[in-house]
């Protein structure tokens, strides 16, 4: 049987409109970059550079509303990922739909424990794959905040178009600082979650960590929550296989069966 997750569809929606967002941006740069280029080098142009400085306004509100947006469906999305989460930790039937052959851990009886299992994995695919795209990120902010600061700074016509435009830069800059949060707790979250199965492999009861068990879970919920970070597709698959043959791995290390 093929593996199947019922929420894909809406992560997928979510990045349709954070793609949008950042084809937003690069139209907005290249704007800057053309208006500044024709009142500079060609002065009696000055008025089609003015009018396209105010036209790139709406593309930076855009750039705001589609991740605005983006955020919204990821929110909504995130509601489905819990309620198949529960589901597959313990056979219940909360989701419409349920996941069929994505989590790893199907030979571990339903409960607590196998919650615990799905959360432990959870944090070890997403902690790889947002730190391998912390850099890309940040590079691609910076120069992006950088060009729009230049030709914003140098080329503006008006007290109003400049702090629309100011705004931009922040946003990227506030989108980068907020991923690296995201890793940062995330990275905690997964260290809380080795230390937890070290204990565990020593017991063959787990009822007495579950204020434990319960406590990772929410700390990686909340994360998730507050970071509303779209993992890459592109990275997932390239990290997959070698995060895949790593979890099979920790599971005989920390004898999880």
């Amino acid at each position: 049987m093929p593996q199947y997750n019922p929420y894909k569809g809406s992560f997928e929606q979510s990045k349709t409109f954070s793609k949008y967002a950042e084809i937003t941006l690069w139209i907005s740069t290249i704007l800057l970059v053309i208006a500044f280029a024709l009142e500079k080098i060609y002065p009696n142009w000055a008025n089609i550079a003015e009018l396209i400085t105010n036209i790139n306004c709406f593309f930076i509100i855009a750039f705001a509303v589609l991740s605005f947006i983006s955020e919204t469906i990821f929110y909504q999305a995130s509601i489905q990922r819990r309620e198949d989460f529960i589901d597959n930790s313990f056979e219940t039937t909360i989701a419409e739909n349920r996941s069929e052959e994505y989590y790893t851990n199907d030979n571990i009886a339903s409960g607590i424990y196998k919650m615990a299992v799905n959360g432990f994995e959870n944090s070890l695919f997403t902690y790889n794959i947002a730190n391998k795209m912390t850099s890309s990120l940040w590079l691609k902010n910076i120069l992006f905040a950088i060009l729009i600061l230049t030709f914003s700074v140098f080329g503006y016509n008006s007290a109003f178009t400049l702090i629309v435009q100011l705004t931009l830069p922040i946003l990227l800059l506030q989108q980068a600082i907020k991923h690296t949060l995201f890793v940062y707790r995330i990275k905690r979250v997964l260290e809380n979650n080795r230390r937890l199965f070290n204990d565990l492999k020593h017991y063959s009861d787990s009822k007495h960590k579950k204020p434990d068990i319960i406590l990772n879970i929410l700390d990686y919920e909340t994360t998730l929550t507050y970071g509303a970070i779209l993992l890459s597709s592109k990275i997932y698959d390239e990290l997959n296989p070698s995060l895949s043959a790593k979890w099979i791995k920790m599971k005989q290390e920390y004898n999880i069966k």
